[in-house]
């Protein structure tokens, strides 16, 4: 015969199964990527402040301005690099280009690359580069600014890595509609940016499922 003891254990087993399974049901669904970065608790509105991309004004490739709020109804992929860059800096962009590919014409979805050289990165050297790597208009931003501001924006809003002159970084950085920090990756490891298209579309449900407007294929 049981003991009393061991009778409770008994019917205790099936429901701290189910709890456990809803406990971990519920902290798949809750979120689906992890927001990266220092965050704060304020105490007068009782919600948590995240680290979010400071705001900028710098020149694309067809000479128009871009700021953040070009990217307020997006996510978005950010790197930075150099024309000129002979090695990492092409096979990253060539990695990014096989992202844009799979997303070519999600208007919700788009791409930013930062020149940390824009002393000779001039419009046009930035416009051919763009073609380069079959850059869609409007989808994929290659941005010159100011050297000091490229790098502040760089180690203080994308957490790069630099030496205080140039931006030592292969990294991806996806970026959520809040801007947001979501996922960081090696841009030339292919098994990486595998990781990043499976994270774009995870990305993308959770915007949708928080009532953000997606637009898919035109």
């Amino acid at each position: 015969m049981f003991s009393k003891s061991k009778h409770i254990k008994f019917y205790l087993i099936p429901f701290i199964g189910i709890a456990l399974l809803c406990v971990k049901c519920k902290t798949k669904n809750s979120r689906y990527l992890p927001i990266i970065g220092i965050s704060k608790f304020d105490s007068v509105s009782k919600d948590t402040i995240y680290h979010t991309i400071a705001n900028f004004s710098m020149m694309d490739q067809m000479g128009q301005v871009v700021t953040q709020d070009t990217f307020k109804h997006s996510i978005y992929v950010a790197n930075f690099f150099f024309v000129t860059c002979p090695g990492i800096c092409k096979k990253m962009n060539n990695e990014l280009e096989r992202v844009q590919k799979t997303f070519t014409g999600y208007n919700s979805v788009k791409f930013v690359s930062f020149t940390v050289n824009p002393e000779q990165d001039t419009i046009q050297a930035l416009a051919e580069y763009a073609k380069l790597h079959d850059a869609v208009p409007y989808q994929w931003y290659f941005l010159r600014g100011e050297k000091s501001k490229v790098l502040d924006l760089a180690i203080h809003s994308y957490l790069a890595e630099t030496d205080g002159y140039l931006v030592h970084s292969q990294n991806l950085t996806l970026v959520d509609m809040e801007g947001r920090i979501r996922g960081v990756y090696s841009g030339i490891v292919p098994a990486e940016v595998d990781n990043l298209i499976k994270d774009i579309n995870l990305l993308l449900k959770e915007e949708s499922e928080n009532g953000n407007k997606i637009e898919m294929r035109r």
